[in-house]
């Protein structure tokens, strides 16, 4: 295992997360897009940026210090996303645009599980199974193969919990 070590790239990442969710936020606060715009932005946040996180990213949760920042990040999210819900700004046909409120929380479980289970069964590391995420050097095994549908699968389905 490498150093537990915050890098650049973390730092880039978790900017980039929280300057989102900081525009979102201006954006809203000051009326500077429409409201369906904001919506659309912050789904993009609490659902495609975890699942960009999965699939881009996954490596950096083997190191305990970037886990535990990304979950303090997710709580502050559900937390904030949580009181979302009760503004009807953000209403949508079937809930609210801030129904993903657990799916960074969830991802950073996942992960934390899936790297459990390979390194329990296969002695490796959990690898995405996805053609444009980065590798280990080696093959894919079928556990990662299964851990990668039901990650997917799992963080979809978090809206609903």
């Amino acid at each position: 295992m490498t150093e537990s070590k915050v890098k650049i790239i973390d730092l880039i990442c978790i900017g980039i997360y929280l300057l989102f969710g900081g525009v979102i936020y201006f954006f809203y606060e000051f009326s500077l897009l429409p409201q369906k715009n904001i919506n659309t932005l912050l789904l993009i946040l609490t659902f495609g940026g975890p699942l960009s996180l999965f699939w881009m990213y996954y490596q950096r949760f083997r190191e305990k210090s970037i886990t535990l920042i990304w979950f303090g990040i997710g709580l502050l999210q559900w937390y904030i996303l949580n009181e979302l819900k009760r503004n009807s700004d953000f209403d949508s046909v079937v809930g609210s645009y801030a129904n993903y409120d657990k799916t960074l929380i969830g991802l950073v479980i996942l992960l934390t599980l899936f790297r459990i289970i390979s390194l329990i069964f296969t002695k490796q590391e959990f690898m995405v199974a996805a053609w444009f995420s980065p590798k280990d050097n080696r093959k894919l095994n079928t556990l990662d193969t299964v851990l990668t549908i039901v990650g997917f699968l799992s963080l979809i389905g978090l809206s609903e919990i």
